[in-house]
Parts: structure tokens; C-alpha cells; sequence
């Protein structure tokens, strides 16, 4: 007998060997996990208007011309059998009117990440933007945090917090942070006939509040988070530094950084639920 999909399962490539058991078991139900405990390195700064509008799709408009940059370690992740990974997440606070959505909520330019289970499972299933970088471990020195990244060797991206400074405006970041209802994405897949023409093109929602489940045995910890100053360097690359992505590192490299709004250090508990994200329309 030859394969066949089995209706009501979740699938990703290569499907030949059946059902992807990412967020489902076995026999294709959704199973709950521990959730991962998160350690973030953010910083927050305004850069010019015309450059935030630039970036924007049809139906965005632009809360703020605020760019924040997060590094978060996730680890004991639970739908990862208690891996690690880190992550580094550029985004904007962004407004969303289509015909049915009206939505505020930060935009995810970019969303790298240093092993390749979470980038195909964000890509495919939720249309996040994520590409792979290297990165190691945060370094912690007499309340200095150090997050780096790099693609073949090129170092493109620095960002260090510093506890023992405050915050240039943590007001404006509360007040966006309160604004913002989710992440949203961008889901893009080019035509297999025409490469130059999208097979699937919409943005997708990501709702902030997640109600947890009546049989979810695991405690969410509430959040630990200190405002402080900090800094994020993106390097230009040239075009032999970044050769698939180089438009991307070029991007955040010509951004504007026209003054820091400050920087957190944030620990936290996730529980990596993202099922209930929904195509905006």
C-alpha cells in the first residue's frame, strides 16, 4: 500500500515517513508540554519614520518608529524533550486594518535562530520570518549581558545590557508593550511555476493572551524584569559575508538609531503554545 496523508494530522516536510510529532503525539493528538524558561536581553530604540514605512505590507501602519531587539536563551523546552536554543527577534509595533482584522501588535522583520527544529516548525506552521544564525552562550560580568550573532563566520549583530544603568524613557516602552495584542508575521511562499509570484502571501496573528488549559499541570511563573540601558550594533555586510541573506543584514545595519529608549533584562516562563495563531485578513 502507498502513502497516504492521514486526514486531521499535522504534517511537515519530508511527510513520506507520516505525521510530524512537533506538537502532536504519535497518534496525532496536540499534546501539552513543560514550559521553557526564558532568560531576555532587550533594547529599544527610535529610528526615523521613513524607514519603518518602507518595511511595512499593504494593510500596516506604524505605531511608533520604534525597533526593538530581543535575544532570549529557551531552554528545558518541553515540545524540544528539554533542549535549548536561543533566538534573536527584531520587530516594530505596527497597526493592522484589513476588511475583518484591526489589530496592534509588533511586527517580526526578522527572527533568528540557532538550530533548525524551531525555524522549519515556525516557518511552516505559522509563517514566522525566521532564518539561522549562530549564537552562543549570553556572557554575565558584574551586571553586563553580552548577546552576539553571526552567519558564516560574519559577526553582524552585538547587543549588551547593562544593569547598572537605567533606562532612557521605560514609559514609552511600558506604554508600547501594553499596546501591542501579539506578534504578527508576514507568511510568504514563492510559486514553485514562477518563482517571481507568491504561492501563499498574508500576515499572520499571534494573540498575546493564552488561556491555559484545564488539564495543564505545569506552574507559569510570573515574569522578572529590570529595566536598564543598553546598546545594539548591527556591522554592513558585504554581499560575500551574507550572500543568501545579505539584504537582511544590510537592512538592519542602515537603520537609523536616533536615540535609545532603553533596555530590559527579563526571565520568564513560556509555554511555546502557538496553535492558536490565525491568519489576518
Amino acid at each position: 500500500m502507498g502513502f497516504k496523508f492521514e486526514q486531521g494530522k499535522m504534517y511537515m516536510m519530508p511527510v513520506f515517513f507520516g505525521p510530524t510529532t512537533t506538537m502532536q503525539s504519535m497518534d496525532g493528538k496536540l499534546m501539552l508540554h513543560q514550559p521553557a524558561t526564558v532568560e531576555c536581553l532587550g533594547v529599544s530604540f527610535e529610528t526615523n519614520p521613513e524607514q519603518i514605512e518602507a518595511l511595512l505590507p499593504k494593510g500596516f501602519t506604524s505605531n511608533a518608529p520604534v525597533i526593538s531587539v530581543q535575544a532570549c536563551e529557551f531552554a528545558d523546552i518541553g515540545w524540544l524533550a528539554g533542549h535549548t536554543y536561543t533566538l534573536i527577534n527584531v520587530s516594530t509595533p505596527v497597526n493592522f486594518k484589513g476588511e475583518k482584522d484591526n489589530v496592534d501588535g509588533d511586527l517580526v522583520l526578522v527572527m533568528f535562530e540557532n538550530h533548525a527544529d524551531p525555524i522549519v516548525a515556525g516557518r511552516d506552521g505559522i509563517g514566522y520570518s525566521k532564518i539561522y544564525a549562530d549564537m552562543p552562550k549570553f556572557t554575565h560580568y558584574e551586571g553586563v549581558y553580552t548577546a552576539k550573532a553571526s552567519s558564516w563566520d560574519f559577526e553582524f549583530m552585538k547587543i549588551q545590557i547593562d544593569l547598572n544603568k537605567k533606562a532612557e524613557d521605560p514609559e514609552q516602552m511600558m506604554k508600547l508593550a501594553a499596546q501591542s495584542q501579539g506578534k504578527i508575521n508576514y507568511r510568504y511562499i514563492p510559486s514553485v511555476d514562477d518563482v517571481t509570484v507568491p504561492e501563499i502571501s498574508y500576515p499572520v496573528f499571534n494573540p498575546k493572551k493564552w488561556e491555559k488549559p484545564a488539564d495543564y499541570k505545569w506552574e507559569i511563573k510570573e515574569p522578572q524584569m529590570q529595566f536598564c540601558g543598553g546598546t545594539v550594533e548591527f556591522k554592513e555586510p558585504a554581499w560575500e559575508d551574507m550572500p543568501t541573506y545579505y539584504r537582511v543584514g544590510k537592512g538592519l545595519a542602515d537603520l537609523e538609531i536616533k536615540k535609545y529608549l532603553g533596555a530590559q533584562h527579563i526571565i520568564y516562563t513560556e509555554p511555546c503554545d502557538y496553535m492558536h495563531s490565525y491568519r489576518l485578513r
